[in-house]
Order: C-alpha cells, then structure tokens, then sequence
C-alpha cells in the first residue's frame, strides 16, 4: 500500500515542479506544496502547515517524509547527470576547449580563443569567461530543463 500511495504522491510533486499547482485539486496542491516545502503555494490555498496535514489525512502525511526524500534524491541525480569541463589548448592558437557533457558523454562544446583565423577574444581570459559563462548557462538550462523545481 505504501507502493502505491508514495508513487502517487511523487507524481503529484513532479507534476507540481514542472507545471505549478494551479490546475490541481486542493488535495493534490497541498501535497504537492509539502513534499517541496513550498510555503508560499500553503499559503496562496490559504492554509497552514498544519491545516494542510489535517486536510491530505494521516495516511498520506505519515509518507510525506518519505517522499520528500525520493524526490529531492531524483533532483541530486538530475544535477549530477549534467557538467561542463573547460580544458587549455596546448597549441600555437591556445585557448579552451568547452565539453558540455550529458551523464560523462559529450553532447555539445565547442573551440574558444583569442587567436587564429576566427578570433572572437580580445585576449585568453575573455576567452576563457565565454567558456565558463556558456558552459553554466548550458548547465542551469538542462538541469531546469529535466527537473523544473531546481530553478526556485
């Protein structure tokens, strides 16, 4: 039984971190907002933290915990599965090497630097800053992109 009610309730939260509570019922909102710990969508229903374990019943609220737990585990390993590695140019043009990279594999990057035949860069930081500032803009998009709750 627990099976059922704690998949069931993970949904909820899912559904929730993608698409708000808006379109849900009471029920479903106020658990989607305690399993997330979201205070502010408690009190848009107009209801306390209490008032909230009292309405979603003892069976659901004994699992809450639970859930929170699995869900906030499933959005560690969703910031994990992405990354980004800047590596140095070993040659005459220099500059980095961008790796952006999904689960250990590389699905994207590209060449930075402040010489050679398409020269971008004033000088070797600015190259490198593009690089840092592309590779955490690629990350936060794919993190949010998988899990939307990271974003808050």
């Amino acid at each position: 039984m627990h099976s059922t009610i704690d998949t069931r309730m993970l949904d909820i939260a899912q559904q929730a971190a993608q698409y708000g509570i808006g379109a849900m019922s009471l029920g479903e909102a106020l658990t989607a907002a305690l399993v997330l710990d979201r205070s502010d969508w408690l009190h848009e229903r107009g209801y306390s933290i209490a008032e909230a374990l009292d309405r979603i019943g003892p069976d659901w609220a004994a699992r809450l915990s639970n859930v929170a737990r699995r869900f906030h585990t499933e959005a560690t390993q969703a910031t994990r599965r992405f990354s980004f590695e800047i590596i140095p140019r070993h040659s005459e043009i220099g500059g980095y090497t961008l790796r952006l990279l999904d689960g250990g594999r590389e699905v994207g990057g590209g060449q930075l630097s402040a010489q050679g035949k398409s020269v971008r860069f004033a000088d070797e930081q600015s190259a490198y800053d593009e690089a840092l500032a592309v590779g955490c803009s690629w990350l936060a998009g794919k993190q949010t992109e998988v899990f939307p709750e990271l974003s808050h």
